[in-house]
């Protein structure tokens, strides 16, 4: 065997094991050749490819542009990428898009310039780095609301005995004033404004608090009516009608009481602005793994109320945001920690589409939760 064949065998060998994909292109960007690595990151097999432009592989609007990128350099010699490493999306065979660490070199054979790309997948890198990121702002989040959490204990135990001593002098103020209408509507008010300050101190205290989970097997079907059931009169009017949708739902392993705690705030939340004679639909299924989450139960809250508008769904779960005239805002934000501690999410969606329809609709909060 000569050594001219023996030296493309061996690279043909080196090309193919190659753990990363490369890919050579003529200077109108025509590919001459890809490896095995290639067929793997995306999709095509190398009969699909040869002969076709490289840009079948990237997303607009680096497809169209890709050319005068060629072009570009043959003029000037000035290199965008030619010789420096950076980050692209590519496009796979079935049109999904992937991170891709892209090199891309020059080679000059004779007369004729080729280009080599070598490119890596970057998906479980990035994914790496972005539950690298989402553990580090979490861990912040816990200091802060630790620091918080000890802030407003001190602060809440500090004006407790302040608080008392109001509302004794407000006891003793509307004894001395007896029948005076007007003087015992403002005693009223300032007991009003004292039991607010109290709960404010409460609820930044619980928001802040850790979290600590009792988990056992629980039915979201009964927890759902049980919780309907325990709602005041205040908040369940005989008008307005809880409807459950259940599907195939297995039992959940959760906090019976965070959870219970969780679906209580989304009920009251509608109740707050639903018209009379309306419903608050509840739906749940089992969805299949996706992604990094395992198979889980999806739970909605959907009622017949005016909605969110955008503001508010993209600021619904951050701590005092509300748009009722009284409340802390810090319902939704608990819940979402609650949730979260349960390795689930919650997060505005849309209406189920597996069940019948409420006419009309208006927002729908969906709780994701791990079976577990």
């Amino acid at each position: 065997m000569s050594d001219n064949v023996q030296d493309t065998a061996l690279l043909a060998a080196i090309l193919n094991t190659a753990v990363d994909a490369i890919v050579t292109i003529d200077n109108r960007g025509t590919v001459l050749h890809v490896n095995r690595a290639f067929g793997k990151l995306f999709g095509f097999t190398a009969e699909e490819v040869v002969g076709k432009n490289i840009s079948m592989l990237m997303p607009e609007p680096d497809r169209s542009a890709h050319d005068g990128y060629l072009s570009h350099y043959s003029e000037t010699g000035k290199a965008a990428i030619i010789g420096v490493g950076r980050q692209v999306l590519g496009q796979r065979k079935n049109g999904s898009l992937i991170p891709v660490d892209l090199a891309v070199s020059e080679v000059k054979i004779g007369d004729q310039t080729l280009y080599a790309g070598i490119m890596r997948d970057m998906t479980e890198r990035q994914q790496t780095e972005a539950d690298l990121h989402m553990t580090q702002q979490k861990l912040i989040q816990s200091e802060r609301l630790a620091a918080i959490g000890q802030m407003v204990t001190g602060l809440a135990h500090e004006s407790r005995n302040a608080l008392q001593r109001s509302r004794a002098c407000l006891d003793m103020l509307s004894l001395d004033l007896g029948s005076a209408p007007e003087q015992q509507d403002l005693v009223r008010r300032s007991r009003s404004a004292l039991v607010e300050l109290q709960t404010l101190y409460e609820e930044v205290r619980n928001y802040a608090a850790p979290i600590q989970l009792e988990r056992s097997r629980q039915s979201l079907q009964r927890l759902c009516s049980d919780v309907w059931g325990n709602l005041s009169d205040q908040w369940r009017a005989p008008n307005i009608q809880l409807v459950l949708r259940f599907g195939p739902c297995p039992d959940v392993k959760c906090d019976k009481h965070r959870i219970g705690q969780v679906l209580r705030n989304l009920f009251e939340n509608s109740l707050a602005v639903v018209p009379p004679h309306s419903q608050i639909l509840v739906a749940c299924r089992t969805i299949e793994p996706t992604g990094n989450f395992g198979p889980r139960v999806e739970l909605s809250v959907t009622d017949q109320g005016p909605g969110l508008t955008p503001t508010q769904t993209a600021r619904i779960f951050e701590p005092f945001f509300t748009t009722k005239t009284k409340g802390t805002g810090l319902g939704m934000a608990i819940c979402q920690r609650i949730v979260e501690a349960h390795d689930g999410r919650v997060y505005v969606g849309e209406a189920p589409k597996y069940v019948e329809q409420l006419q009309p609709v208006g927002a729908t909060i969906v709780v994701e939760l791990p079976i577990g």
